[in-house]
């Protein structure tokens, strides 16, 4: 890099010819055209500073009727949000015509239900039918001795024997 400096040997800049030379009298050509003059040539109109105010104000209040096309018409908004209604519509009717069966309930799901709410017995039994609840149905059913004493043992106490 330094090699680059030194390899420099103009600035790039220069002075024209006789221009120092002639630099002191132009300075004090200049000096003595000022002394001379005592006005500037510039003037203001008179009464200019007393009606600007009241011209620039009747130039700038002038109001041009200007017709103003809104973006969204109340119209326009109307047609489009009946348009998304009605496909939001669609959507929601379209889940409605699926049923739940009893098959698609899991057991954990009826049991908080039944125990959550206050049912009597008599809304209980009017969810089975009688081929539901048939004696015949309960004898086919066999429990050993050990798994009643056991169920017993666990499940009841001495205090839900009892009646009143």
């Amino acid at each position: 890099m330094n090699k680059d400096l030194k390899s420099i040997q103009e600035s790039g800049f220069k002075v024209p010819k006789n221009y120092l030379e002639n630099f002191e009298a132009s300075i004090l050509s200049q000096a003595k055209l000022k002394e001379k003059v005592t006005k500037s040539g510039f003037t203001i109109p008179k009464g200019y500073l007393k009606n600007v105010e009241d011209t620039i104000l009747t130039k700038v209040h002038k109001e041009e009727s200007v017709k103003v096309i809104p973006l969204f018409s109340k119209r326009n908004i109307i047609y489009i949000s009946s348009i998304a209604a009605v496909i939001a519509l669609l959507f929601n009717l379209s889940n409605i015509n699926t049923k739940a069966t009893y098959d698609s309930l899991s057991l954990e799901t009826v049991e908080n239900y039944i125990l959550n709410e206050d049912y009597s017995t008599d809304d209980l039994a009017s969810l089975f039918t009688n081929v539901d609840l048939l004696e015949e149905d309960f004898n086919t059913i066999s429990f050993s001795d050990e798994a009643m004493q056991e169920y017993l043992n666990n499940n009841l106490e001495i205090n839900d024997l009892y009646t009143e």
